[in-house]
């Protein structure tokens, strides 16, 4: 019996460092419960839900760690059918959060006369995590969630 190769997609995950490709398998389970908690719950109780769960003591900025979650969503919404941008933004803003990164999630409108447009994003360490660069420009910011970096201690 012939075995057929894997999907593509697969032998892309295969290749990767460990590292990455934890990442990206931790991504793929954290948008699917994303997904599902927006489509049963209120929006408050997802936000509370997140922040609960990604409480640190120490918050840095990290630019190489908010460049590996963009890959590792970025992967995690080609693989997961209906991931919105809003889904994308909490996604990343939990793995930012449980390694200890800030995130700064903000959510806005398209003030253009047309039909009503939203967005959401990340950004952390000066890294666009999540939401497309070229087109942010169009959007107005209504809400911002944002983890402050705070110095670690030592104690």
């Amino acid at each position: 019996m012939a075995h057929s190769a894997p999907p593509a997609r697969l032998a892309t995950l295969v290749t990767l460092p460990r590292s990455e490709r934890r990442l990206a398998v931790r991504a793929v389970c954290v948008l699917v419960g994303v997904r599902v908690a927006l489509a049963t719950l209120s929006f408050a109780r997802v936000r509370a839900l997140v922040d609960r769960l990604t409480q640190r003591h120490a918050v840095v900025a990290d630019a190489g760690a908010a460049r590996a979650v963009r890959r590792a969503v970025d992967r995690a919404a080609r693989s997961v059918p209906g991931s919105v941008c809003l889904s994308q933004a909490l996604t990343a803003e939990f793995l930012l959060r449980r390694a200890g990164c800030a995130a700064r999630v903000s959510i806005g409108v398209a003030p253009d006369g047309g039909p009503l447009a939203a967005h959401a994003w990340v950004e952390s360490a000066g890294v666009l995590v999540t939401g497309d660069a070229d087109d942010l420009g169009r959007y107005r910011t209504l809400l911002v969630y944002e983890s402050a970096e705070r110095p670690t201690s030592d104690a």
